[in-house]
């Protein structure tokens, strides 16, 4: 993975590292000297502490000094430096987190000093500190952008690691409005929005996906981490798409089209208000002049869409204690199709049609998932177990998966024989 800005001097830091300026002997100032030279310390206690909190490389640490400057001079004349010298302790923990995947102390300490800098930003980079230091106008601007970059991109970077994908989304779109050529930052706010398997958006965020990718300069991902993303890329399009990525010629149209998408989106830093890509059913069903055409050629989706409409109506669980524990789909049709959405340790989560997933096979043993990837299609039958309306989520337990899956390798799914025996019985016709 690149992390951006984990490798960046801490721009505040830098700045907090600038010396002091003035001396305890100010505080003495000869009889004849301008008031100006008067010393803003109280006495030679605060300055001895400033001094240490201003020195101590330790964020922890450092914090601890400012707090007991704090509580032992309450009233300082250089209570915007202290806050400055906070921030600049609390931007270093969390970039400490930035970047790293756990854990969890450490990503949640990272989340909370990051989201005090934000809340807090404008009191922390205050005049009266910017005067002190005597830092230069520019180069105190350059300083706040770099540490609102800073901020932002860890905030996100911790909910994507806590799987808090609106949070990331927003983070890492802040990002963006401050350094619009950020490949790495446009792919994760693409696989953000892919987390929240909201499909509506799925053009969105293959676009974003495509975006980060394009980008070249400084803000390019890594060369070594572009196929990986690439892959994902293309894997995502040709679920969503539809695309069967064994045959030849299809990958090779799906490899044009991601092209396209690369360039349509270095064109604009966000997709047009009509950016549409469609989905398999759509295009499916531009193949048929109507509906019921459709439905005679797609019997297996025909009875999907009708068990989701008689699940999502208001008498939805009635119904579903009717059909529970039924295996579907019925004999004439054979099996349903789906492609791998997410994978978990006893479960995988697919896509029948829905591709952000509408469907969850749960496994009496363990998924291999160093032999699955999203993206593949694959074809099962099994037991209805449990749904939810919103999102819509239907839970099927396969007992067998050497006989109830297929199109996947053999070693996908630990061997063993069938929990119990299962009651083939048709699912009820809703009234």
């Amino acid at each position: 993975m690149h992390y951006r800005f984990a490798k960046v001097a801490l721009g505040i830091a830098a700045v907090a590292a600038l010396p002091m300026g003035r001396s305890w002997a100010l505080m003495s100032p000869a009889p004849q000297a301008p008031a100006a030279q008067e010393s803003p310390y109280k006495d030679q206690g605060e300055y001895d502490l400033a001094v240490a909190a201003q020195k101590e490389a330790d964020p922890h640490k450092k914090l601890d000094k400012l707090k007991e400057w704090e509580q032992k001079y309450p009233g300082s004349k250089l209570a915007g430096l202290r806050s400055f010298f906070q921030a600049s302790a609390l931007i270093q923990i969390a970039l400490g987190a930035y970047g790293k995947t756990g854990p969890p102390d450490l990503l949640d300490e990272g989340q909370k000093d990051a989201k005090q800098v934000v809340d807090n930003f404008d009191p922390f980079f205050n005049a009266g500190a910017q005067k002190f230091l005597n830092v230069p106008d520019d180069k105190w601007a350059a300083a706040k952008h770099l540490v609102q970059l800073q901020a932002h991109s860890a905030l996100g970077w911790i909910a994507m690691q806590k799987r808090d994908w609106t949070t990331a989304e927003t983070e890492f779109k802040k990002v963006l409005e401050l350094d619009p050529a950020n490949g790495q930052v446009d792919f994760w706010l693409g696989s953000a929005i892919i987390g929240q398997k909201n499909v509506v958006r799925y053009s969105e965020a293959m676009y974003d996906l495509a975006r980060g990718i394009a980008t070249t300069g400084p803000g390019a991902i890594p060369a070594a981490a572009q196929k990986v993303d690439d892959d994902y890329l293309t894997r995502v399009y040709a679920g969503y798409h539809g695309d069967d990525l064994k045959d030849p010629k299809i990958a090779a149209g799906v490899k044009d089209d991601i092209s396209k998408l690369k360039q349509q989106a270095m064109s604009s830093p966000v997709p047009p208000a009509d950016f549409h890509i469609k989905d398999a059913n759509q295009i499916a069903h531009e193949q048929f002049a109507n509906e019921e055409e459709f439905n005679k050629a797609h019997p297996d989706i025909f009875l999907w869409r009708t068990i989701r409409t008689a699940l999502t109506a208001p008498d939805g669980e009635e119904y579903f204690g009717k059909i529970k524990e039924t295996v579907i789909p019925p004999p004439e049709i054979g099996m349903l199709k789906a492609k791998i959405v997410s994978l978990g340790a006893k479960e995988i989560v697919a896509g029948i049609d829905n591709a952000a997933g509408d469907v969850t096979l749960q496994f009496e043993k363990a998924v291999n998932q160093k032999v699955l990837n999203t993206g593949d299609a694959f074809e099962f039958k099994g037991e209805l177990a449990a749904f939810t309306k919103a999102p819509y989520m239907l839970t099927i337990k396969i007992d067998d998966p050497k006989e109830e899956i297929k199109g996947l390798p053999a070693d996908a799914f630990t061997a063993g024989a069938p929990a119990k025996k299962t009651v083939r019985r048709p699912a009820p016709r809703k009234k």
